[in-house]
């Protein structure tokens, strides 16, 4: 009897990667406070997707810019950001909570806005987040807060649609 062999292989590669950290600041983009007050930037929700402990924590790292407006030769209004070590120098800033008091004596401008990146690292990988926080010279500027948000209750239905937020206001 013949009998037939058939020998088939087949190769492949795969490549398999890390994913990208995200890094992450809670309270939104734009943020206001009032000179004096406490204030706490969250980086807590930062993440790494591929939950690799192998290449150790996550790692934090904090920076602060003041950004000034600066009138060009032509009339244009550019802005600037001015990085003040010093501003940051007083606190930990390799920590996931970046908690401060801005006040004059120790640089802190009432009626400045200054620009907040929060760099996370792990092995090689890094990613960056940054936010806007507006000093307020007001001490006594009101206060909102964010207590719900529901993306099922929409309104102003004939133009873009918007979600609900709730929020309450408190003055000190």
């Amino acid at each position: 009897a013949d009998t037939m062999t058939i020998n088939n292989t087949a190769a492949t590669t795969v490549n398999v990667g890390a994913q990208a950290l995200v890094a992450s600041i809670a309270g939104g983009v734009e943020q206001a406070v009032a000179i004096g007050d406490t204030v706490e930037l969250d980086g807590s929700l930062s993440v790494d997707p591929d939950e690799n402990d192998a290449e150790g924590p996550l790692q934090y790292l904090w920076n602060c810019s003041r950004i000034v407006d600066v009138t060009l030769e032509t009339g244009e209004i550019q802005r600037r950001l001015v990085h003040d070590k010093s501003l940051l120098a007083p606190v930990d800033a390799t920590a996931a909570i970046l908690a401060f008091v801005p006040d004059t004596t120790s640089g802190w401008t009432g009626g400045a806005t200054y620009e907040f990146t929060l760099l996370v690292s792990r092995g090689t990988r890094t990613a960056t987040y940054s936010i806007l926080l507006f000093i307020s010279a007001d001490r006594y500027m009101p206060r909102a807060t964010v207590t719900d948000f529901d993306e099922n209750l929409k309104y102003n239905p004939t133009a873009d649609t918007y979600a609900a937020v709730y929020f309450e206001a408190t003055s000190p």
